[in-house]
């Protein structure tokens, strides 16, 4: 059985920032995930599109970092506040900082098991292709994106309602598309929407990657719980069904996908939001918009919420973001488990405002963040505070 200071349970984006923010910290890190490389939704479900950043530059942080590796590639392009690359790249990217970054990685590992005694959790254990593992740490950080390891520790949480669940989405990419312009396609979108064979869908979503002709879609969309392992099972096939009807509208009445066709299909679905993990203190509706910074922040959010509803795109209650938001520490340090974090979408939020911590920058913000807690024992704030501006992941807060 091996022993590490920090163990990271997921290895997207959040997990990979969290990685890297706790070797930093001076830790000796494990990071682990099912699938058989890191990337996470980022890569499996197919969106390396990243986004979610406040303003017209990336940090100083774990995503600059990464951006850097991204350049060194020539798959790099900033495009109005979003990374663009694709996930071959992206992926190639994480796993280059990680190994250079003395980070010890275990993949084809399925999480399995978590003992805890008196609040506090003492090993997990992972089925691999050798078997099963049991490894022990001083504290663990969960980026699992549905909280598998917080649900195995016995920790309490919160499964949202239907109506606050977001889509569940199926991306693919187009390729041979002419003269691609977002301004147009979406008008003509618009003013065609009504015959679009997915009605939940009411407006165009998609971008074209690095190399122009070939689009990224976001058009497919389905709803149901996706922490139900039954449910979840069904919706990869319901979703595949919907783009052959989906690519017949956009030939039809959009000129420039007259002859495109699919490239390839998301080996995953895309899902925004299974559950959260009840933390010291959530992020609330009014956090979003108060004016006031709420105590104790650790990572920025982003400035929307309530997208991707379950009825049509815009949810009833969003989406510009008015106040002044940040995520606090107790977001991420979990009730009754105390060497236990969380990050990415499954910190501790209203779902209501889940949008504004699950994009690809706000997962990174509070990967970095509950690494470098995890890394320093789940200090006092004044504590973490000083590593997190030795990381320059507070620099947000200075503009």
């Amino acid at each position: 059985m091996t022993t590490y200071d920090c163990i990271i349970a997921g290895a997207g984006l959040s997990g990979f920032a969290a990685a890297l923010g706790a070797a930093q910290a001076g830790a000796k890190v494990l990071l682990l995930d099912k699938m058989p490389a890191a990337g996470g939704t980022a890569v499996y479900a197919m969106t390396p599109v990243l986004s979610g950043w406040q303003n017209s530059t990336i940090g100083d942080a774990a995503g600059k970092i990464l951006a850097d590796e991204l350049k060194k590639n020539n798959s790099f392009e900033w495009r109005r506040n979003r990374i663009v690359t694709d996930e071959d790249s992206l992926q190639y990217a994480m796993t280059n900082v990680l190994k250079n970054s003395g980070i010890d990685t275990l993949f084809s590992a399925t999480l399995c098991g978590a003992e805890t005694k008196d609040g506090k959790i003492s090993s997990i254990s992972a089925m691999t292709i050798g078997g099963l593992k049991k490894f022990t740490a001083a504290n663990f950080v969960d980026a699992t994106g549905d909280a598998v390891l917080s649900l195995l520790a016995g920790a309490e949480i919160i499964v949202p309602e239907d109506e606050e669940s977001m889509t569940k989405t199926l991306m693919f990419k187009v390729r041979n598309v002419k003269n691609f312009d977002r301004e147009t396609v979406v008008n003509l979108f618009k003013e065609n929407a009504d015959k679009f064979p997915v009605k939940i869908v009411d407006a165009f979503m998609g971008l074209p990657l690095l190399d122009e002709t070939e689009v990224l879609m976001n058009l497919t969309a389905i709803t149901g719980n996706a922490a139900d392992p039954a449910a979840y099972s069904n919706m990869h096939d319901e979703l595949y069904k919907q783009i052959a009807p989906v690519m017949d509208f956009m030939r039809r009445n959009i000129p420039c996908f007259a002859d495109a066709v699919v490239s390839k299909t998301a080996p995953a679905v895309g899902v925004r939001y299974t559950r959260s993990v009840k933390g010291l203190r959530s992020l609330t509706l009014d956090d979003i918009h108060n004016p006031e910074m709420p105590p104790e922040p650790v990572a920025f959010c982003g400035k929307y919420i309530g997208g991707h509803y379950v009825k049509q795109y815009k949810s009833p209650w969003g989406y510009e973001v008015s106040g002044n938001p940040a995520v606090p520490y107790g977001a991420i340090r979990v009730k009754g488990i105390s060497n236990l974090v969380t990050a990415g979408r499954i910190i501790d939020a209203d779902p209501k405002v889940i949008s504004a911590v699950r994009l690809a920058a706000g997962c990174l913000a509070t990967g970095q963040a509950a690494g470098i807690a995890a890394a320093l024992g789940i200090p006092d704030y004044d504590t973490l505070k000083k590593e997190l501006e030795r990381q320059n992941c507070l620099d947000w807060l200075k503009k």
